[in-house]
């Protein structure tokens, strides 16, 4: 048996890095850069106006006060992505927009607030200083700056950095794939119809959607039966994907075969056991570079195992720094004010009258049958320990 923090460095340390694609920057957020962006030119590309005003040469403007005012000749306009084209001479202006291309023989951009137009003239009243409203060439960016480094983590920020250097594409780190299966004849689907004798996988969908809010891209492979050659078969195909993860099946019982078919297609097993509850049957094994996971049936088991132990490697195999645990505590889905606490199944066991702790499918809120308290009622307040909670659905 293997202590928590000792499987979970196991399991990151096998885990590898995945190598990079190209994908639209609309395609890379949340996800992790495989290469520096260096800035191909400056930026911005020409010296542009900062405010709305007049672009003039600082020279034009000396002496110029309250009570001395200049009067500059209007020889143009320049609106932003309409360039005037003309050049300012002394004594000249060019009436000019924020954004818009500083015209030749212009160094200073007089404020609209402080000039007044008369007659086509402006009539400027003070001395911003010469260069003043004016952003200069590289003054954002310069030409082989890095600006975002191999192993940054994309935001809209960043997304929005790439499209002003004009950057449609970025290599990114791949996203594992993961095959995803529940074993257990007693297991449904959508596309069956209902039985009591059986429950539904909710296993199969809950790790699915832990696999997408990771990043990474599931592969559900459905349901197999308690049968040897049917569970090979199934593993097998799940080993075209990076991870596999199957859930059920690890117990001692006679229909518990997932031990048995790990071991005969030649998966090298890492550990089997943890310290932990729930989820102290838990399997990680290697094979060809894959990275295989037998997690117990029980819904809580599985989504804490997922946050615990698969989650940190599926984030250092797309390229996360750093990794080395993801999650500490109680997770998410456990908090009793959680959507995920009206349903039983998903929570802390409950005492039968055996004494044994389980979770039983009645939906929490309503009165159980076993002693007519609500299973919340059964709980005990919301800072009480968790206890154990038993297979319930593969």
């Amino acid at each position: 048996m293997i202590d928590l923090n000792e499987a979970r460095k196991q399991i990151v340390k096998a885990a590898p890095v995945l190598g990079r694609e190209s994908v639209h920057i609309l395609e890379s957020l949340r996800r992790v850069l495989a290469e520096d962006i260096v800035v191909m030119e400056d930026f911005p590309a020409m010296d542009m106006s900062a405010m709305d005003g007049y672009a003039v040469r600082h020279t034009s403007l000396h002496g110029v006060c309250g009570r001395n005012p200049v009067r500059l000749r209007i020889v143009g306009e320049s609106a932003a992505g309409r360039p005037c084209g003309v050049s300012v001479g002394d004594g000249e202006a060019v009436r000019i927009m924020t954004g818009a291309l500083v015209p030749e023989g212009a160094d200073t951009v007089v404020r609209l607030e402080g000039t007044e137009e008369d007659g086509g003239f402006c009539v400027c009243t003070n001395d911003p200083g010469r260069g003043d409203g004016i952003r200069f060439r590289g003054e954002s960016l310069s030409k082989g700056q890095v600006v975002l480094r191999a192993g940054d983590v994309i935001s809209p920020v960043e997304v929005g950095v790439l499209a002003t250097l004009r950057r449609a594409c970025v290599y990114v780190h791949q996203k594992p794939l993961v095959a995803i299966f529940s074993t257990g004849d007693e297991l449904t689907d959508f596309h069956e119809p209902p039985s009591p004798w059986k429950i539904m996988c909710s296993n199969l969908y809950a790790l699915a959607a832990q696999v997408e809010e990771v990043g990474a891209v599931p592969l559900c492979l459905g349901v197999v039966q308690d049968d040897l050659e049917a569970q090979k078969s199934l593993l097998s195909q799940g080993l075209r994907a990076d991870v596999v993860i199957t859930s059920g099946g690890l117990s001692r019982g006679k229909y518990d075969l997932v031990r048995k078919s790990f071991a005969s297609l030649g998966v090298d097993i890492k550990f089997s056991n943890i310290l932990l509850k729930p989820g102290k049957p838990m399997i990680f094994g290697t094979i060809g570079g894959k990275l295989i996971f037998g997690l117990p049936g029980s819904p809580s088991a599985v989504m804490l195992s997922f946050d615990q132990f698969i989650k940190p490697a599926i984030l250092k195999m797309m390229g996360h720094p750093g990794v080395s645990h993801a999650s500490q505590g109680r997770s998410h889905w456990r908090d009793v004010n959680g959507p995920s606490f009206l349903i039983d199944s998903f929570a802390p066991g409950h005492t039968c009258p055996s004494g044994i702790q389980r979770a039983s499918l009645v939906p929490m809120g309503r009165p159980s049958p076993l002693n007519g308290r609500s299973a919340r009622e059964q709980m005990g307040p919301p800072d009480s320990a968790p206890a154990r909670s038993d297979n319930v659905a593969n």
